[in-house]
């Protein structure tokens, strides 16, 4: 099982439509069970999925430790082979409880992994039946406690990014910040940087082609192109692949995955 977080400090560079239609791909084109994680308090991509973020079943509740770490009423099935950790606007007091007195706990998705590892390894066909090929955690753009929380369990880190001047000039900061996570977390690894609402311009080439040298990253060939059918999907509350399959961004996001995946199979092998 590999956890990713999808980690940018900059907002609006498609985050959110990232995850989903990396769980939508790997759930439906290549049979992997997957487990979503809403870490941002704006609870966009749970409202993608159609979940509401309720007292006691939310991420909220899990930093907060008043529920299981791993428990059936706690995830809520949301795709065929996608499961949700819901989040919402309460996922603040995450971050004034931590500042307050320490009651957030930053280790909790990092025992959440650990209770699905142990199923994963369990003699019950049940309980195998339970766990997951893949987390895949929505960060907010922000270091708060939630963000802490997913950095601490994650293996992997994917940067997607405008390829304007803002989100390019903050990839540094982003890159120490993980680096400093390295303390908690000695897995934790950014895996690449991927281009989003990528439109062909001159500019964008440019910014694309010295990317690498300034952020010392990998950069993922892979680019996602701009297409006004990712924000429909998102109003419709559907799986872009399957809403819009022969749009550029659904082709752009397939061969995303078929890039990630070949990079885990080498990481593996």
């Amino acid at each position: 099982m590999r956890t990713i977080a999808i980690f940018n400090l900059k907002g609006g560079v498609s985050k959110t439509v990232t995850t989903a239609a990396m769980a939508d791909c790997l759930a439906a084109d290549h049979g992997k069970r997957v487990l979503l994680i809403d870490a941002d308090q704006q609870g966009n991509l749970s409202q993608y999925f159609g979940v509401k973020a309720e007292e006691g079943a939310d991420l909220l509740a899990l930093l907060q430790g008043t529920n299981e770490p791993y428990y059936p009423d706690f995830v809520t099935p949301a795709r065929p082979g996608i499961d949700i950790i819901p989040a919402g606007m309460s996922l603040m007091y995450a971050d004034l409880d931590a500042i307050k007195d320490g009651r957030c706990n930053l280790g909790a998705i990092e025992d959440l992994r650990g209770a699905i590892a142990e199923d994963a390894a369990s003699p019950n066909s049940e309980d195998r039946a339970k766990a997951y090929n893949y987390i895949l955690i929505d960060c907010p753009p922000a270091f708060s406690a939630a963000s802490t929380a997913a950095l601490t369990a994650a293996d992997a880190v994917i940067i997607p990014i405008r390829l304007d001047a803002f989100s390019t000039s903050g990839v540094a900061e982003l890159t120490q910040q993980v680096v400093n996570m390295r303390r908690a977390n000695d897995r934790l690894r950014v895996t690449g940087v991927l281009a989003t609402q990528y439109q062909h311009t001159d500019v964008e080439d440019d910014a694309l082609a010295l990317l690498p040298a300034q952020s010392g990253l990998p950069v993922y060939r892979t680019k996602i192109r701009h297409s006004s059918r990712v924000a429909a999907a998102t109003f419709a509350g559907e799986s872009l692949l399957a809403f819009s399959p022969h749009c550029g961004a659904s082709k752009d996001y397939r061969r995303f995955v078929q890039e990630f995946l070949g990079q885990e199979g080498k990481a593996n092998g």
